[in-house]
């Protein structure tokens, strides 16, 4: 069973939390969109204590 975390283990309210702490992250770090993947990566796994999937990244990251 892949234990990734998957949109489907969060709620649209938990990713939207999720997606608002990202940016404030971002902006407080000032890091560059060139390095979002990298830091959106780092910042799930942190929170999370597992590898994010690609679709969770990719949501987070979205403008």
């Amino acid at each position: 069973m892949d234990s990734e975390p998957t949109t489907n283990h969060l709620s649209a309210f938990d990713l939207d939390i999720l997606r608002e702490a990202f940016r404030k992250s971002v902006r407080e770090q000032n890091i560059p969109t060139s390095r979002w993947v990298e830091h959106a990566r780092l910042f799930i796994k942190e929170m999370s204590d597992d590898e994010p999937g690609e679709e969770l990244i990719r949501i987070i990251i979205q403008p």
